[in-house]
Order: C-alpha cells, then structure tokens, then sequence
C-alpha cells in the first residue's frame, strides 16, 4: 500500500511504523515497542503513542487525496499504561467536511488494551500532495 504518508513521512521510518491500511477516513498503523519506544519506566513512552495516533490520522486524511490535510489540533488521553507491543493506532473519520476534518483515533497495545484515545482536526489544503 503507497500513500503520501507511507512515502514521504521520515519519522514513520525511524519509528519503524507500518501501515496495515489506509483508504479515505480510514487507516490502521502499527509500531512495535522496543526499548527506544519506552519510557523511563519501561512502559510505551508518551511522545511514541502520540506519534503514532498522529501518522493514523495523516494515513487516513490523506489516503487518496490530490492536496494535503494538515493538523488543525490534536488533543490526547493517555487510559492506562503500553505494556506489550505491537501498538497498534486506528483513525476513523467523524466528520468529513469541505476544509475541516475531524478523526477519532484509538491506540491499543500488544494485548488489546485502549492506551489511549485522541480527537485529531484537520484542514484540507490546496497544496498537492508529492507524488
């Protein structure tokens, strides 16, 4: 599966993030959890789950566009600890209008635990997309 995100987003890779699926208003991406993704307290470190709801969402808001959604605001719930990996973050669309988008976005961890929830906004540029 190619999209914009899966081509061009650098810091996906370094995370070693997968997306599994990505069509418009959808997708699913996974991040395994090894010790560069945990905190000090051997748990998945905030900045890494953020990071991961984060590429969800663009997944999902830029799968099969011309021009480019960016985030609006993003507001983050951290529910309970990622003890075991893979992580995993699905994005869904709740409102799809003509500039401003809005995504629920859910993080599990390797067991199937909700670690956390975001609500992402985005704007639909008029930028196109790189190829």
């Amino acid at each position: 599966m190619e999209n914009y995100v899966a081509k061009h987003d650098k810091l996906m890779r370094h995370l070693q993030m997968s997306i599994e699926s990505a069509s418009r208003g959808y997708a699913k991406v996974s991040m395994p959890l090894t010790e560069n993704h945990k905190n000090g307290m051997g748990v998945a470190h905030g900045g890494a789950i953020f990071a991961l709801a984060d590429v969800a969402f663009g997944a999902a808001a830029n799968a099969d566009r011309e021009t480019g959604v960016v985030s609006l605001s993003t507001t983050i719930e951290f529910l309970r600890p990622g003890k075991t990996g893979p992580l995993t973050a699905e994005a869904r669309v709740v409102r799809d209008g003509q500039h401003v988008q809005s995504y629920d976005v859910q993080i599990f961890d390797g067991s199937g635990a909700l670690i956390a929830r975001t609500m992402a906004a985005g704007f639909l540029t008029d930028v196109p997309l790189p190829r």
